[in-house]
This record gives structure tokens, C-alpha cells and sequence, in this order.
């Protein structure tokens, strides 16, 4: 009976010990993570998938984009929609996809239920995409409007702005734009959401060189002179700076991860504060909620949130491309297919 109090206790001690040390994950403090203990299984490969533009996360699969047709992959089935036969530009936010070329007029809202095909009558500059919503920005040469969709690819809103729109961001249901007057070079910020525009003010002297706005939480993040400086909303209290040689961009996959060339900030939603490191050399990048997947050569690294690398795997076939996570999966891309790979514990 001793004996077994004995284990009992030792089994409970260790039980505890382990929660103390994962526990520490939450603050950046990663002595083992629980990926490290992950492993991906081999489920099947999709043959014959050749000349893509991109492939980026949807929910439950993948969008493919080639020119002149773009595929859904779900389960076990794919899927061939007709577009317009051009190069495109590709973004995902994991759950709903969009492809446009950069000064053309077609998008492509892809989601895991249907594709929306949009024409517009004036040139699309810029796509955002977040939790499923779409923000477009389109410029003619006297007007420039945003446009919002929601998960159902309905309009939610669209404003019109007699200024030039420099850049643009949303975060829930309102959108930003930095705008610059057509006959001076005072910049301004102006919010809109389905009331339309509700507030545009003139950016202090020391934001008045700003490239490039981000939303991200309750924060409005500006690409100023090589730096990103984190604001409040009301744009009165400066709360970080990170040093960033040029503008970053949002990871595919997740929208609270920004990177450029190999520095990441990524927004951690349990500390609401932000992380920022540089990691290893890569060719490509994709993430989900909870890690960051890098591919260069034949390698695959996986980071936490914390940028931690914890998991590296080697690709053992030739013709890599690529590999791309949506939720529990893996793909891997290859020049001739694609192979998915399940989560396993």
C-alpha cells in the first residue's frame, strides 16, 4: 500500500511539475512545448497538380489558384472553378482566400462553401482579408472607395473618398485608410464602418511620412521611416516601436502575425502584448493559430507563437515547393502534386 501512495504521489508530483513548466509557454518562457511531441501522419497525395499561381489555406483545405481555374481541396474531394486568365495575386487568412491581380478588376473571394466572382468597374489596389471578411480598395483617377464584404460575401459597406488612399486595414467591422489630399501632402487617418465614415483626422507632424497602416486587436500599427509604431485606436499614445528595414506583411494563414524578409511580430492574444524576433532563413512562410511553418530546401521548421522554433521535419522527395498548414493538416507542394499529411499526438 505504501509503495503504491508512493508512485501515486510521484506520478502527481511529476503531473504538476510538467503544468508549472507548460504554464510558462504563455509568458514566451519555453522550456518544452507540447508540439515538440507532435508528429505528421501521411494520408494521401493529389496527383497531377501543375503550374499553380499559389496555394493557401481555407478553412478545412486548401485554395489553388492557377491561371485560368481555381481549385478547392476538401476531404478527399478537388474541385476546378473557370477564372480569368491572369497572374494573380494570392491571400488567405486560413479561413477565406482571395485572388486579383494588382491593377485589374476581377477578384476571387474563395471560401470553403462557394467562390464569389467580382468585376469591378475601376482598378483594384489592395485586398485585405480577416476572420473571413473581405476589405478591397479600389482607385479610379479621381475617386478612391473601400468595400467591405462579410463571411457570406454580402456587402457590409462602401465609402467613397475624394482623397487619395495611400493604404488601408480593418479590425472587426471597421476599416482605416491613410489618406493623402489630392492638392496638398498633409496625410490623414479616417475610420468607417457601416455608417460610413464616422471620424478623419490629420496625422501628428510625426507621422506624417507613414507608407503603410495595420490593425491588429485594439491596436493601429504604422510603417513610419523603417520603424512600426503601435498606437492606441485614437491614435494618442505611442506603446511600441519595432525596427523593420521594409514594410511588413501579414503571414498567410494568420493575421496576427506580420513579417518582413526574416523579422516576425506576432500578437499574442493571452498577454495582449506583441513578439518580436528574427528567425532562420526561409523561402516561404505560412501559420494557423497556434504555430508559424517555415520551408527552405528540403527542410520544414515549425515555431510557436513565441517564435520558438520546436519542431523541425525533413522532406525526403524530390520537387518541393512548399508546405502550407490549415488547422490540423499539412500539405506539402510539390512542381507535380500535393501530399497531406494529418496531425498526431
Amino acid at each position: 500500500m505504501k509503495t503504491i501512495r508512493f508512485f501515486y504521489k510521484i506520478i502527481l508530483y511529476l503531473a504538476l511539475a510538467i503544468s508549472i513548466i507548460l504554464s510558462f509557454n504563455v509568458f514566451g518562457i519555453e522550456f518544452i512545448h507540447p508540439y515538440i511531441f507532435l508528429h505528421y501522419e501521411y494520408k494521401k497525395s493529389y496527383p497531377n497538380i501543375r503550374y499553380y499561381e499559389d496555394v493557401v489555406p481555407i478553412e478545412n483545405g486548401l485554395a489553388i489558384v492557377y491561371r485560368g481555374k481555381i481549385g478547392k481541396l476538401e476531404s478527399d474531394s478537388l474541385t476546378w472553378t473557370k477564372i480569368a486568365y491572369q497572374n494573380h495575386r494570392v491571400y488567405s487568412d486560413g479561413k477565406s482566400a482571395v485572388a486579383y491581380v494588382q491593377g485589374g478588376k476581377y477578384l476571387h473571394i474563395i471560401s470553403s462553401q462557394w467562390q464569389k466572382d467580382i468585376l469591378y468597374p475601376v482598378n483594384i489596389e489592395k485586398v485585405r482579408v480577416k476572420n473571413g471578411n473581405v476589405l478591397v480598395l479600389l482607385s479610379s483617377q479621381n475617386e478612391d472607395y473601400l468595400i467591405m464584404y462579410d463571411k457570406n460575401q454580402n456587402i457590409i459597406f462602401s465609402v467613397k473618398y475624394k482623397e487619395k488612399v495611400i493604404d488601408c486595414d480593418f479590425n472587426g467591422i471597421f476599416a482605416i485608410a491613410i489618406l493623402k489630399p489630392r492638392d496638398s501632402n498633409e496625410l490623414a487617418i479616417s475610420f468607417a464602418d457601416k455608417r460610413g465614415i464616422y471620424m478623419t483626422k490629420v496625422l501628428p507632424p510625426s507621422l506624417q511620412n507613414v507608407k503603410r497602416c495595420y490593425a491588429i486587436e485594439d491596436y493601429i500599427l504604422m510603417y513610419n521611416q523603417k520603424v512600426i509604431e503601435v498606437y492606441d485606436l485614437k491614435i494618442q499614445k505611442k506603446i511600441k516601436t519595432f525596427s523593420f528595414a521594409v514594410p511588413p506583411e501579414y503571414v498567410i494563414g494568420n493575421t496576427n502575425v506580420l513579417f518582413a524578409e526574416h523579422r516576425f511580430l506576432v500578437y499574442n492574444k493571452l498577454r495582449k502584448n506583441f513578439v518580436f524576433k528574427q528567425i532562420e532563413d526561409f523561402n516561404s512562410v505560412c501559420a494557423d493559430a497556434e504555430k508559424i511553418v517555415t520551408s527552405k530546401g528540403n527542410e520544414i521548421r515549425i515555431y510557436s507563437m513565441n517564435l520558438n522554433r520546436i519542431k523541425t521535419l525533413k522532406v525526403n522527395s524530390f520537387g518541393f515547393v512548399k508546405a502550407v498548414i490549415s488547422t490540423d493538416k499539412l500539405y506539402y507542394i510539390y512542381n507535380d502534386r500535393i501530399e497531406l499529411y494529418q496531425e498526431r499526438w
